[in-house]
């Protein structure tokens, strides 16, 4: 049985929800398939509560006050004050129970990877979701994908490679990459100099020191640094 959160129809619009949420209420819409669109309001403390149990995609029911039953939603979209994160709106969707729902849903990675823990890798998530389809009651808050068969370095981890939920169906390419473990950086470093000729790298290199201090001596060095991309 899904979590029913107790809402209001709102009366305010526009410019003037800026007063609404200073009261500590956030403004929200529900909206659906062949349905107008519904202004309402909730307490903010309630919808931050509300997002951080279950977050987006997942099966909730609403409660209009002055209706008899709540309504299936999932929220689908979320505006936040770009500098502090603060809610500022919340959109609800009003979910038909035998009808699937296409949704992108996070990705977490689990797990242990032999290539990071054993040979030093550096594991690199390349997504952050994957799309997915599944009737509202099955559509997962995240979906947890092992990094066990990361085992050497270079390794790949593909979407095919992912273990959809039970009513789950994954969209997109199956060879979209979720994650790889590429070479730690001493070593790509290490392998860029062939063995033998690093003392020569070396040598040159003070042989093409000394010109500039000898320029700079005379006056007609260039003052100009050399930038490095952050």
């Amino acid at each position: 049985m899904p979590d029913t959160y107790p809402v209001q129809r709102r009366e305010v619009v526009g410019k003037k929800v800026r007063k609404l949420r200073r009261e500590g209420m956030l403004p929200a819409n529900l909206y659906g398939r062949g349905q107008e669109s519904i202004a309402l309001q909730l307490p903010y403390v309630q919808a931050r509560d509300m997002l951080n149990a279950h977050g987006r995609n997942t099966l909730i029911e609403i409660q209009i006050e002055g209706e008899e039953r709540p309504r299936p939603v999932v929220v689908r979209m979320l505006a936040q004050n770009p500098v502090t994160r603060a809610l500022l709106h919340v959109d609800f969707y009003q979910v038909d129970l035998s009808r699937v729902l296409q949704a992108s849903v996070p990705v977490s990675l689990i797990g242990e990877s032999a290539a990071v823990e054993r040979r030093g890798g550096v594991l690199v998530q390349y997504a952050d979701s994957i799309e997915v389809e599944a009737l509202p009651q099955s559509l997962p808050e995240r979906i947890d994908v092992s990094i066990a068969r990361l085992a050497a370095l270079d390794d790949q981890l593909l979407l095919r490679h992912a273990v959809a939920p039970a009513g789950v169906t994954f969209l997109g390419d199956p060879d979209t990459l979720i994650a790889s473990v590429t070479r730690p950086r001493i070593q790509v470093e290490d392998e860029a100099v062939p063995e033998g000729e690093e003392e020569g790298a070396e040598a040159a290199e003070g042989e093409e020191g000394e010109t500039p201090e000898a320029t700079t001596e005379d006056g007609d060095g260039d003052g100009g640094d050399s930038g490095e991309e952050a």
